[in-house]
């Protein structure tokens, strides 16, 4: 891949390669990260705003959101290391 970055091939035209040639999202991330020197975060936009991976953009956009509000929502407690410690002494499981 570098060699094709090398000779002028644009990134979306590599992305649309990665991705014909059965590259998954972070597979072609991590392909970015090492032929064209990129880090994880512009790895991550490159593909996330590639015309290959159009199709993929709303659905991640969605997990994410969820993902955050989940983690929001986990973290909204009067004790925030709850969660680190088990059930409160006197809860029974089971």
């Amino acid at each position: 891949m570098s060699g094709r970055l090398a000779a002028g091939i644009p990134l979306n035209d590599v992305i649309a390669f990665l991705r014909a040639e059965g590259f998954n999202e972070i597979g072609s991330i991590r392909v970015l990260m090492h032929a064209a020197d990129l880090n994880l975060a512009e790895g991550k936009q490159a593909i996330d705003m590639s015309p290959a991976w159009q199709d993929r953009r709303e659905a991640n956009e969605a997990l994410r959101q969820g993902l955050w509000r989940a983690a929001l929502a986990t973290s909204e407690t009067d004790d925030p290391d709850a969660a680190h410690r088990g059930p409160s002494p006197g809860h029974e499981s089971g």
